[in-house]
């Protein structure tokens, strides 16, 4: 890696604003002091903002320029844009262009010979090619929305053209993307889009994969039935995609290859001096995975998702943390109890229920809970209650012994 990224496709709040405006001031000042200096001895790893998509508006809303201004003062912290995705929605960026030229940057949706494309840009930032050859993408939106969610069809493109290998995980309602009988009207077939790059990739002697969650898929509608072989087969989705168990997809969280999702996080391990080791050991620790759980725990299908796949990490012995914020910490508000007679639904329980499980670890963000005026239900002792240094701390260092070169953060 080149550095570290923040990636998303989603508008961002002021209340998200201010969390990342923390995180970033911990990382000039708390890991790179230096950077503050006029003339630092060491360099500081670029920290690369990404924003496609409903992010564009967050620039211009004026609800958040008090945390813009904060941002745009820390040293080395760069925004790229799609060209594209601002003229679709009548953004202009120039202002903030002409007044920080270094830190923005406008780039087309393709390579031209005039500047890289925004992917490419990315892929760059995120990838170490001497480490891992492949990309992967946690996709947990329907695909129905215009335009909302096939960029990740110009991702792949762009990593084949590279020579990374695409892998697609299908989550929570990003099954929807590879259903063979979609038609959209405005937007392109990702589940033949995908199929196209499959064999794209295929002929560039890359290796490709499509994955689906088979919970997601089965709790949706899709039909499935056990082959001879053993493996889940469908008629809902086209070959090569697979409907498959979540730790299948999670087998693939257990490599050292970056996984992007709709909102993410790639942060560079600093690696501390250390007796040099011929042979690499075959047993290395996976990269290790924050979980950002954002969302009212019962609204969406979102808070459990982002449990049930934190435990399934931490079962595949991936150091796995999930921090409670942003509205994500109404689920430790009160006492939960169910009341009908569906199987239980109490996430309260399920924390209680896993919260001694190796690798995982919960928190919840001090400052969400104020604003919202909450105090957490005391029987919830292994939610460990954070400051924002601290959230900082878990986001861009990770647990000992973790010998990959990046963490993963991914936002539910």
């Amino acid at each position: 890696m080149n550095g570290n990224i923040f990636f998303t496709s989603e508008g961002i709040t002021s209340e998200r604003f201010s969390w990342l405006v923390e995180v970033m001031k911990f990382y000039i000042s708390k890991i790179y002091p230096e950077s503050l200096h006029h003339h630092p001895r060491t360099r500081t790893p670029q920290f690369t903002f990404f924003l496609r998509g409903d992010a564009c508006y967050s620039f211009i809303d004026r609800q958040n320029r008090h945390f813009l201004e904060n941002m745009f003062k820390l040293p080395s912290i760069q925004f790229v844009f799609d060209s594209s995705e601002l003229h679709l929605r009548g953004v202009s960026l120039e202002p903030i262009k002409m007044r920080l030229p270094e830190q923005t940057i406008i780039s087309p949706s393709l390579d031209t010979k005039s500047g890289s494309s925004f992917w490419s840009l990315l892929l760059e930032k995120v990838l170490d090619n001497s480490e891992s050859s492949a990309i992967g993408f946690l996709f947990m939106h329907t695909p129905s929305p215009y335009q909302s969610s096939s960029y990740v069809l110009d991702l792949f493109r762009c990593a084949i053209e590279k020579g990374i290998s695409p892998e697609f995980y299908g989550y929570l309602d990003g099954v929807h993307a590879l259903h063979r009988d979609q038609a959209p009207l405005y937007h392109e077939n990702i589940a033949e889009s995908l199929s196209d790059i499959n064999k794209f990739a295929v002929k560039r002697g890359l290796y490709s994969t499509a994955l689906v969650c088979s919970q997601s898929a089965t709790s949706r509608g899709y039909r499935t039935f056990i082959g001879e072989n053993g493996k889940v087969i469908s008629n809902c989705i086209d070959t090569p995609s697979k409907i498959t168990s979540l730790d299948s997809i999670v087998s693939r969280f257990s490599k050292i290859h970056p996984i992007l999702s709709h909102t993410s996080f790639s942060t560079e391990i600093i690696t501390q001096r250390r007796i040099p080791t011929i042979v690499n050991s075959p047993n290395k620790m996976p990269p290790s995975l924050v979980i950002l759980a954002t969302r009212t725990p019962y609204g969406t299908e979102y808070t459990k998702g982002a449990i049930t796949l934190a435990m399934a990490c931490a079962h595949k012995g991936i150091a796995t943390r999930i921090i409670f914020i942003e509205d994500g910490v109404y689920i430790v508000s009160g006492h939960h109890s169910q009341e009908r007679e569906y199987p239980p639904y109490d996430l309260q329980a399920v924390i209680k229920k896993n919260s001694h499980l190796e690798n995982l670890e919960y928190y919840v963000y001090s400052p969400s809970m104020k604003n919202r005026g909450l105090a957490a239900n005391p029987q919830l002792k292994t939610v460990c209650a954070i400051s924002p240094a601290e959230l900082a701390q878990l986001l861009l260092k990770p647990p000992a012994n973790i010998e990959a070169g990046h963490q993963r953060v991914l936002v539910f």
